[in-house]
Formats: C-alpha cells, structure tokens, sequence
C-alpha cells in the first residue's frame, strides 16, 4: 500500500456532450487523502484541427435533425460558461475541475516532447467504453449497439504506441437492459468508465493491480461511423440522439 496520496494527471478532450458526466461521478468520488489531482489537460476533439473540421464530421454522422440538437446543447453550454458565476454552473469539464479546485489547462498536441518525455511512475491508463481488442478505435458504443450486443463494455488498459492497446487493467460489462437511445447509453457508461477508474487507482494505491494481455485474435478497429451505418442504426430501431 501507498503511504502517501498517489498522484494523478488527467488527460481528455472537449467535449461539452459527454465527458462531463464522466467527471461528475469521478471527481467527487476520488478520496483525497489518498489521490492528488494535479491537474486536468484538454485537447481537441475527435482529433479535428479546427471547429468547422468537427462540425462537419458530426453532420456527416448525426445528420441535419440530430445534429441541430447537438448544436443547441453546446450553444446552452457556451453560454453558460460566459455568464453564469461557477459556483451556479458547473456543467463543462473546466468549470467542473474549477468546482474541485483543480487546474485545467488546454493542450493542442499532446505528442509534443513535455508529454512524451513524462512517463508516468506506475502506468498511463486510458478508459475505453468497449471490450478490447474487439472494439478499437471510434465510438465503441455506437458499434457495440449496431453488432446488436446485449451488454456495453468499459475496458481500462495500459496505453501503448499502438491505440487502444496494450495490456487490461480493469474490465466491467454492463447491461443494455433494452435501452435503445445511443445518447443516454453514452452517458451511462461514462459514468461507468468514471466508477470503474476509481476502482482502479484504488487497486494502485493498494499495489494489488493485475495486469492481463489482450487477446489479439479477435482484433478489429472501427473507424468513425458515416451517414450510411446511422442509417441503418436507425432502421433497427435505435435512436442517436
């Protein structure tokens, strides 16, 4: 066992839709007499370079319906991070974090030497809301709910060169239970991705981790999905948003 606070550096992307409700389960749920935020890093999201870049692709996706609601989400989000005081607003990952009183930076390439040169003590950890390596790549939930599975798994591995690899740390599988809203299922396993890490750094501060190799005989990675599978997506009685 640790005898002092591990420490924890935290790296996401933004994302005004979801993430969020995976810090508002973690943060509060970490104890803080035995884990030290440092801090919490932002990039941009879904690898896009500019905004319109991201917009575009979530178009190509969602479509012109789904799509407008998106908008308006993060439209209701921005503004309320312009002009509502944060002790009344605590709704995007910057003003959660500020809420906790953790610094929170936005990184533009976390490829750059002051990242690749820091390796971490015990492990860089990534949360993945799919079974590996069956599920690697994009929107894991989205094409274990078009493969029909019965149950959205949430993996937590050691991070390697190679995305969505390396070895598995962790692993819940959680019910569908008939839930046919990919939205909602998000949510629900971010906020299951959020349990399952504090379950983990417990398991590190206890130094009873166990780390197992993937089986790579069922390895796939899944690129973003386009208009023609949200369709189908669709047509099987599933909803986006």
């Amino acid at each position: 066992m640790s005898p002092c606070p591990l420490r924890v550096y935290v790296i996401t992307e933004e994302d005004p839709f979801y993430l969020p409700e995976f810090f508002r389960e973690f943060l509060p749920a970490l104890p803080r007499d035995r884990f030290d935020i440092l801090g919490i890093d932002i990039t941009p999201p879904l690898n896009q370079t500019s905004r319109r870049a991201l917009a575009r692709k979530l178009y190509g996706f969602y479509g012109g319906r789904d799509f407008a609601r998106l908008l308006g989400r993060y439209a209701v989000a921005r503004a309320l991070d312009l002009t509502a005081p944060r002790g009344m607003w605590c709704g995007t990952i910057d003003r959660l974090a500020g809420c906790h009183g953790i610094a929170c930076d936005v990184v533009k390439n976390v490829n750059a030497p002051a990242y690749v040169d820091q390796v971490p003590r015990l492990a860089a950890v990534n949360v993945h809301t799919g079974p590996l390596p069956r599920y690697r790549g994009m929107m894991p939930v989205f094409w274990q709910m078009y493969d029909r599975q019965k149950q959205i798994s949430v993996t937590l591995h050691t991070m390697t060169p190679d995305i969505d690899l390396g070895k598995v740390l962790l692993r819940r599988e959680v019910p569908l239970n008939g839930d046919r809203n990919l939205d909602e299922v998000i949510r629900k396993m971010k906020r299951e991705g959020a349990q399952a890490l504090v379950e983990l750094l417990e398991r590190f501060h206890a130094g009873t981790v166990q780390a197992v190799a993937m089986d790579r005989s069922r390895e796939h990675y899944h690129s973003f999905p386009g208009r023609a599978e949200a369709v189908r997506f669709r047509l099987m009685g599933y909803r986006l948003v």
